[in-house]
């Protein structure tokens, strides 16, 4: 009401001067990012932007992208100064790996305490994430392993990027798609 109305309605006038899209997204985007983020005027604007063309880009509902994306960077305890990051981080997983955004955004959330153990930022654990979910591993199952493998291997001296870099390479890169799966259970 009032002040905050009023300013509302010129973000979304602005917003929907550069965003091609159903005005009653560009209203909901508003909306759930100045709800979730607590930002207003420009970077309400561009955070909002950004969201509409995340959404349409990864084929996702602007609404769950806000709110999942959200309780991902909550869970690192981030807010939203690095909403744009995990975006761009996410596009780039997505479309490297074919996996959903939306379930990258999932398994951050899940498994946000075994990445913080595991030393690794937001960024770093979307990456690692998507090439979990797309060697058909549970993700859940290997993180709780992995943190005691690298544990073992850093207490060997060897240090933590070098051990997790071996580790996906032989998820990734295995002979088949079951050497893989199986490097990672190990």
């Amino acid at each position: 009401t009032g002040d905050a109305a009023k300013e509302l309605t010129k973000s979304y006038a602005n917003v929907s001067k550069t965003i091609v899209g159903d005005f009653a997204d560009i209203g909901d985007t508003l909306g759930e990012v100045n709800t979730r983020f607590g930002v207003t005027g420009e970077k309400l604007e561009e955070l909002s932007a950004l969201y509409i063309k995340f959404a349409d880009i990864n084929g996702t509902d602007v609404t769950t992208a806000v709110d999942s994306t959200q309780k991902a960077l909550a869970a690192f305890g981030l807010g939203a100064e690095n909403a744009e990051h995990l975006l761009d981080a996410m596009n780039a997983t997505g479309q490297r790996t074919g996996v959903s955004v939306d379930s990258l955004a999932a398994g951050l959330v899940t498994n946000s305490a075994a990445f913080s153990e595991l030393g690794l930022n937001i960024f770093q654990a979307t990456e690692f994430m998507g090439d979990l979910e797309v060697s058909g591993a549970d993700s859940s199952a290997v993180l709780g392993g992995l943190s005691k493998a690298l544990k073992n291997a850093t207490a060997e001296g060897k240090p933590l990027d070098e051990a997790l870099a071996e580790l996906q390479s032989s998820i990734v890169n295995g002979a088949d798609g079951m050497d893989g799966l199986t490097a990672s259970y190990e």
